[in-house]
């Protein structure tokens, strides 16, 4: 248990000096990281890495937003202001989906905001009217 958690403060610190001076994440502070503790294989190296995948894995998830629509956006601009200063995101990916009839799908880290029309019928038909 003690060796875990060592792991793991080890990974925190790791992401630590990936990130910028704002707090996103750094590719090439990432390579150079990898590369040097590559070269210096400390004891249980490969969970350390595993670690630290996981934790800029999360790190880049809570960045960016994820936007799933049928069409684009007609007010794109006025909604990337308001979304973003809600969510702290620091990117916004757009998804144009064919097969969304209606609404929006919204995925930020963990969180799905699920506004479609497909996701209020299955709403419909799980509850218990």
């Amino acid at each position: 248990m003690k060796n875990r958690r060592k792991q793991e403060r080890i990974a925190k610190i790791l992401l630590k000096k990936s990130l910028t001076e704002d707090g996103t994440i750094d590719a090439k502070k990432i390579k150079l990281i990898l590369s040097e503790v590559t070269r210096q294989t400390p004891p249980q190296f490969i969970n350390i890495l595993k670690i630290y995948k996981k934790l800029v894995t999360n790190s880049l998830a809570s960045e960016e937003l994820t936007v799933e629509t049928a069409q684009k956006l007609s007010n794109q601009k006025q909604f990337e202001k308001n979304i973003l200063a809600k969510t702290g995101a620091k990117r916004i990916n757009y998804k144009i989906n064919p097969n969304l009839v209606f609404g929006t799908k919204i995925t930020h880290g963990d969180w799905v905001f699920d506004e479609t029309l497909q996701a209020k019928l299955n709403n419909l038909t799980n509850s218990d009217y």
